[in-house]
Order: structure tokens, then C-alpha cells, then sequence
């Protein structure tokens, strides 16, 4: 367990009431704020640096005892996690809408969306990582100063037992070169960097920002060439959407095992196509290919992309039900002095935000708040 996990997580939190209903209606499933890959990292004690997991971001609506597990998609996936759902069931006899991420965690220590797959299907033991409060008791707190939510889910999480299901994400003012270095040396996907006087919009915004270790994003699948030996499925054939065209971005063999090779043809079986939905394709990969609807999302590790828009080296992590194949483009890493300016709220409070009730906990000297 890291030091900022032994600072948040003395003893199991208690029960809140015994009651099992709320006066207060189910919160509804709101847009995700979404981050902006860029390479930059930015400085100041304005700026909180999370943990980016490799997992599956999750909103969790609660009115007392019932609770809703929702994809980014807004698809209900609470019968999925479903090994979550005891402490959530037990938070509040109140209302909640929680922004966070449940993750799979491996025997090093680190989130493992590869594992989180794995786990759905046999009822493995997951973790929600609660980052964002959006509304509390019927309140709307998206239009607060991110930090103040923040605040208000700590006190509603308090103190968790490091082996429950629910856990608080924790974050750190400033240091976030630090935070990201070691990220990157502990083999964590990277970090999440948020204004702390910006607001929740529900959107793609400047004022979050994700700064990968490695080149990983998803990729819609329109088609696959099949083995050698005429059985199976040898690589799968990627793709992105750029202006409303689907783009060629070029094929992943590597990173299957014969149970995914076998789960991921039988997918795409059902999805036949007589002809690319490609805008224009090598002519060496279409001789052998079979053409699928562009309806699947594989998520792919690269090198680099070459001139030509191909990726270098890709190979799969695995299948992402929860996103939508038609949001899927090509991310580029953009400059922070290009991007259009972040919605933001003047601040009310004047104390710093490094000092807030959530992180004035989490000690300045440990940069990982690891999930163990």
C-alpha cells in the first residue's frame, strides 16, 4: 500500500443509516467531462494531478439502498459491477451522482483493463475510484469550483478500509512532473491534470487534461484478415473517424490470446459487410480482407504513427464495449497554448487550493497515490 493510501485508508468507513430508502429521486445520468490529450504538463498549485486509470469510467447514481452503475455511453451496467454495489448501497441515505472509474487491480499494484474484462465475467473483485461529486442530496454541484465537490465527496466517502470496493482517488496540487515521472517508472498509465477553479460541463475541456506514458487510445474495427490456415482470425483491420469518414489506420496482429482471437471472431462473424467502409485502403491489405460493420471498438498500444497515418507496432489491449465507434478519432497530443481557453468559476474561498479538505491529507513528499 502507498503512503497515500495508508493516509486515506485507516479503517473501513461506517455505515451512514440503516435506512434503505431516500426522500431524494435517483440522480439522472448526466455527459461525462471528457480530458485533452496533450504532451505538456502544466505548473501551478491551480492544478491537481490524479492517477489515470485503466479501467472503465463509471457514473454511479444513488438514492439510498438503490444504486445505477453508468458507462460513458450512459448504458446501465449495473448488473456488470455488481461486486461494487455493497459499500455503494451503504453510503447515504441521501442522494449522490459520483464520477469515477472501476478498475481491476494486478499483483504489482497497478489498474489492468485487460484484467477488469476478465473480471466482469468471473465476478472478480473490482474497485470504484470515486474522483468527482456532481450532485449530493438533490444539489447540483457541477457549476461549483471543482474543489468544492471534491471536498464534499470526502466527507461523504470518509475513511475506507484499503480492501473495500469503494476508494477515493486521490490528488495532488502542483508536482506535476513528478507525479507523471513516477507514474511512467511504476508502469501506470499516466496522469489526469484538472483546474481546480474550473466547473463540470459535461464536455471535451481544456481545463482537464490526461498526459499519457504510452501511445494507447481506441480504434473501430472494419475488418479482419483471417489466418493462414483459413480458420480464425489473424489481425484486426483499424480505423478511425475523421469529418464523418472512416480512415485507415492499420492492422493489429499481436497482443491476443486464442480465447480473445476465438471471442473476437465470433463478434465480428455476426457483423458482415460486402465491401470496406473505408474511404480508400492499401491495396495489399484489402486483397484478403473480410469487411465488418464499423461497429466494434478495439483499444490499441502503438509506438508511433507513421506519415501515412498508420500506426507503428500496435498491439491489443482489449475490447471496449463501453465506448461508441463513432466518437472514436485520432487523438493528437495538442499544445496547451493552442487549446481554447477552460471554462472556469472565480473562486469564493481564498484558501489555496493545495490546502483543501480532500488533499491537505495526502502527503506532499509520496507522488503516487497507488491503487492497491
Amino acid at each position: 500500500m502507498s503512503a497515500v493510501e495508508a493516509a486515506l485508508s485507516k479503517k473501513r468507513a461506517p455505515r451512514r443509516d440503516s435506512e434503505s430508502t431516500s426522500k431524494y429521486p435517483l440522480p439522472k445520468f448526466r455527459p461525462f467531462q471528457l480530458c485533452t490529450l496533450t504532451d505538456d504538463i502544466p505548473v501551478g498549485t491551480n492544478w491537481l494531478f490524479e492517477m489515470k486509470f485503466d479501467g472503465c469510467r463509471a457514473q454511479v447514481a444513488i438514492s439510498g439502498s438503490e444504486v445505477v452503475v453508468y458507462t460513458r455511453n450512459g448504458h446501465d451496467w449495473t448488473r456488470q459491477f455488481k461486486v461494487v454495489l455493497p459499500p455503494l448501497r451503504e453510503l447515504t441515505r441521501g442522494s449522490a451522482l459520483i464520477d469515477g472509474e472501476i478498475v481491476a487491480i494486478d499483483s504489482q499494484g497497478r489498474t489492468n483493463f485487460s484484467m477488469l474484462k476478465t473480471g466482469i465475467a468471473a465476478g472478480m473483485p473490482l474497485k470504484f475510484y470515486a474522483f468527482d461529486l456532481l450532485e449530493l442530496n438533490g444539489g447540483d454541484l457541477s457549476d461549483q469550483p471543482l474543489l468544492k465537490p471534491k471536498e464534499r465527496l470526502a466527507e461523504l466517502l470518509g475513511e475506507r478500509d484499503p480492501n473495500d470496493a469503494l476508494q477515493s482517488s486521490s490528488h495532488i496540487a502542483d508536482h506535476g512532473e513528478r507525479v507523471f515521472e513516477t507514474m511512467c517508472a511504476g508502469g501506470h498509465e499516466g496522469v489526469i491534470a484538472k483546474r481546480a477553479d474550473s466547473r463540470y460541463v459535461g464536455d471535451r475541456t481544456a481545463a482537464w487534461l490526461k498526459i499519457k506514458c504510452t501511445k494507447r487510445q481506441e480504434f473501430v474495427v472494419g475488418g479482419y484478415r483471417p489466418s493462414d490456415t483459413g480458420r480464425g482470425m489473424a489481425s484486426l483491420i483499424l480505423s478511425t473517424y475523421e469529418d464523418g469518414r472512416l480512415i485507415y489506420r492499420g492492422r493489429v496482429g499481436t497482443g491476443f490470446t486464442e480465447a480473445m482471437r476465438k471471442s473476437i471472431l465470433a463478434q465480428l462473424e455476426k457483423r458482415p459487410l460486402d465491401k470496406p467502409a473505408f474511404v480508400s485502403l492499401p491495396r495489399d491489405i484489402a486483397r484478403r480482407a473480410h469487411w465488418v460493420n464499423p461497429e466494434l471498438v478495439a483499444e490499441v498500444t502503438y509506438a508511433e504513427v507513421t506519415p501515412d497515418g498508420s500506426l507503428r507496432h500496435p498491439s491489443f489491449q482489449g475490447m471496449r464495449e463501453d465506448k461508441r465507434a463513432d466518437q472514436v478519432v485520432m487523438e493528437t497530443p495538442k499544445k496547451r497554448r493552442r487549446l481554447a481557453p477552460p471554462i472556469l468559476i472565480r473562486r469564493s474561498a481564498r484558501r489555496s487550493p493545495g490546502r483543501s479538505a480532500s488533499s491537505s491529507r495526502i502527503p506532499t513528499r509520496s507522488y503516487i497515490p497507488e491503487p492497491r
